[in-house]
């Protein structure tokens, strides 16, 4: 929660516990002198101890005493009073001949035999006082942390909700689109065959979702391929993350246009687990089937870990690997000293030693000497075309040797360090080719 929230958080804490303290505070000092004890002894005893304990001692320990009172004036009375010494209302049947005390189902006066037909009337038996303080009390020992147990859920929930970190990037792109811009022809393949063994009706989604943890950027990223039949070609696209209880969702708000030829690509990321899809056509919440791959089937890039075994053809090799040559920062020289790697072969046994190197501590040795170590290197640039008209850098590399050991420091890592230390062949296959 933002420092606002926790302070108006702990205030309300704070005058709650107040609030409860001063409530037994005033409730025993009254009490005690009801019962003849030390008021201010025990109101100490009871606000100044721990967790309450002193106010249960109290409660446990405390002198007992007559809690009747008359019916008329509300003055304290005993239970062998006939009448209220203070305004004289009769509270218990007497005796006409010996005005004795007695009981109502009698017949005669056990003292002196009088009978006692007549002695109910006029008689209002005393009544006991209720000790509302206390309830008061036990109310709001209980109601307090329970209220601040829900207002501490709603907060986490509103803060998740709003104060999220995680971002969502949603495009849409056309049956067509979709073919040109997809680098692997089995990602391809594959959504094509998903789209034509739907069961396609107009008030359901279908979406494809693949989870990706980056290690470069150190986040989750999740990816969805959604299918909307009718809610293609929209004019506006409408996005939103949300978060509570039951984890996070990715919400999307369409219009009905009748276009079923386009699908929606959608990346979220910075969320700890894959977000539930909620989907409204005109404003109607609609169903949506959901099944996870074990590839990324939208047009968003994904680096790819050429360490690892190819997924189905999945991962594309980059269009342009470039090396250059460098000798003491002389880059004019080093344009003269420049090798292309066009085989696939070769390109893939490349990529996976960049990504299968071990990544260093920013605590190694190679550091604190960074510059000097690469002055003499390769320098490496990969380029991926993102579409038909566009192809761009996406990673460099720079890579020498220091007492017979391969480094490459590698731009693509956002988070830890970013020199790789490889085998020393990685040099050699890099110097094979000038």
């Amino acid at each position: 929660m933002s420092v606002a929230v926790n302070m108006a958080f702990l205030c309300f804490a704070a005058l709650t516990a107040l609030t409860i303290l001063i409530l037994i505070g005033v409730y025993v000092c009254r009490d005690a002198k009801r019962r003849g004890m030390n008021a201010v002894l025990w109101t100490l005893i009871a606000v100044l101890s721990p967790a309450l304990i002193g106010f249960i001692i109290y409660l446990l320990i405390r002198n007992s005493y007559s809690d009747l009172e008359c019916p008329r004036c509300a003055a304290p009375v005993e239970e062998d009073y006939v009448v209220c010494p203070r305004c004289g209302a009769r509270l218990r049947p007497a005796c006409p001949g010996c005005s004795a005390p007695v009981e109502e189902d009698w017949k005669v006066c056990p003292r002196c035999a009088a009978p006692l037909d007549g002695v109910l009337e006029g008689v209002t038996p005393p009544r006991r006082r209720q000790d509302k303080g206390l309830k008061k009390i036990l109310i709001a020992v209980i109601a307090a942390p329970v209220l601040l147990i829900i207002l501490t859920v709603l907060g986490l929930v509103m803060f998740q909700t709003t104060g999220g970190t995680g971002t969502a990037s949603l495009l849409e792109v056309t049956f067509d689109e979709y073919d040109q811009q997809q680098p692997s022809e089995t990602v391809k393949n594959a959504v094509h065959s998903w789209l034509d063994a739907l069961e396609v009706r107009e008030d359901r989604a279908y979406a494809l979702r693949y989870d990706y943890y980056d290690e470069l950027a150190a986040v989750n990223k999740h990816y969805f391929l959604i299918y909307v039949p009718a809610g293609g070609g929209q004019s506006h696209l409408s996005v939103g993350l949300g978060s509570g209880l039951f984890g996070s969702t990715l919400n999307l708000d369409l219009e009905r246009t009748g276009d079923s030829g386009s699908l929606l690509c959608a990346e979220v990321r910075d969320k700890e687990k894959p977000p539930r899809l909620e989907i409204t056509l005109d404003g109607k919440r609609i169903p949506c089937q959901v099944s996870v791959r074990d590839y990324n089937p939208t047009t968003f890039f994904i680096i790819p870990d050429y360490s690892q075994p190819e997924t189905a053809g999945t991962q594309p090799l980059p269009d342009v690997f470039s090396i250059l040559k460098v000798e003491n920062e002389q880059w004019d020289a080093a344009v003269s000293k420049q090798a292309w790697v066009e085989d696939p072969d070769l390109l893939r046994k490349l990529m996976a030693a960049i990504d299968g190197g071990e990544r260093l501590p920013t605590s190694h040795p190679i550091y604190e000497g960074m510059d000097e170590a690469f002055a003499n290197s390769f320098s490496i640039l990969v380029w991926y075309q993102f579409s038909p008209e566009e192809s761009i850098p996406f990673a460099h590399f720079r890579v020498c040797r220091q007492d017979g050991v391969c480094y490459l420091f590698d731009d693509r890592i956002r988070v830890g360090g970013s020199i790789r230390r490889l085998d020393g062949e990685f040099y050699d296959l890099l110097e094979s080719l000038f």
